[in-house]
């Protein structure tokens, strides 16, 4: 799909296939099983929830696709006006698979391996001084969390037995490819997609909504928690609650504010996290994260919202 050939902007070829853009924070939606019990519901995510190397890899494509865009606009700077909202598509749907394998527990040793291995990444970049977040933001995202009593996996010269394949998915020698999908799980794709990326991107989800949503799966995690005699699914049921309301919190973060409206969502999503320290501190620096994407994003130029009451933000 990648043309190698294109050397600026202009020279990409779209294609017009009517193709779903779907992030991964929004794709983990479609994974709640049709149960009719709310709780054994979100306990069964946690199940079907996508394998971390699986994200990473996703993810890779779409940094790589980023980069290949940043490249392109330097030859033709000209381009980058009505072709920003492409590249802007991309940087989204990189970061979500970033902070998805922030949120998403690994489960398998492939997933404790690509956990440990993003771990040893992260700290080799931020000790370089390539990190784009603030450092101590990206440990706090990184660090265990106290509920996982798996063995800590130490990553050293050398690649543990049985991880040589999952090392090379790790590493991006070994890429997923374009498949065609629905729109309910997510997908890869390039810049020749141009025309759905910008779609996407034009057309962004509810900001408001999403933490209305975001607050409700909150507010039943108490519920539940309190029920008597407790559910058999209710520590599952709290897990995947948990990843889908800080999912939802996450997107908030990520798309750029446009409308006073948008940027006060934003600022409901940093009280509210603010204001819940006994929810695990990776997942919270996830949303952190997202939030500091966002606000990059949007100070492109006057199309978003930064400013509420003459307070920048």
């Amino acid at each position: 799909m990648t043309d190698t050939a294109a050397s600026s902007l202009r020279d990409l070829v779209f294609t017009t296939e009517a193709r779903p853009v779907i992030d991964e924070l929004a794709a983990l939606d479609a994974l709640l099983p049709d149960i009719s019990d709310e709780v054994e519901r979100h306990a069964a995510l946690l199940e079907r929830l996508p394998p971390l190397l699986d994200l990473r890899g996703r993810a890779l494509v779409h940094a790589r696709e980023y980069q290949r865009f940043l490249t392109l606009a330097e030859a033709d700077p000209a381009a980058l006006e009505y072709m920003v909202d492409i590249g802007n598509a991309i940087a989204l749907l990189s970061h979500a698979g970033e902070i998805a394998m922030l949120l998403v527990p690994p489960c398998s040793p492939e997933d404790h391996f690509a956990k440990a291995m993003l771990a040893k990444e992260r700290g080799e970049q931020y000790r370089n001084g390539d990190g784009v977040h603030d450092p101590k933001l990206m440990e706090r995202a990184l660090r265990r969390p106290f509920a996982d009593s798996h063995p800590r996996l130490v990553i050293g010269s050398r690649i543990p037995p049985g991880m040589e394949e999952a090392s090379r998915r790790f590493s991006g020698a070994v890429l997923p490819q374009p498949m065609a999908g629905d729109g309910t799980a997510p997908g890869i794709y390039h810049l020749e997609h141009g025309l759905a990326l910008e779609t996407w991107f034009d057309d962004p989800p509810d900001l408001a909504l999403l933490l209305d949503e975001a607050r409700t799966l909150l507010a039943a995690i108490e519920v539940w928690s309190q029920a008597e005699p407790p559910s058999l699914f209710m520590y599952g049921g709290r897990r995947g609650a948990l990843i889908l309301a800080y999912a939802r919190l996450c997107r908030i973060g990520l798309w750029p504010a446009r409308s006073s409206a948008d940027l006060v969502a934003k600022m409901e999503v940093e009280r509210l996290i603010s204001e819940r320290p006994a929810d695990p501190d990776p997942i919270r620096a996830a949303v952190e994260i997202a939030l500091g994407v966002g606000r990059r994003i949007a100070r492109q130029g006057g199309r978003f919202v930064t400013v509420l009451g003459g307070v920048e933000l």
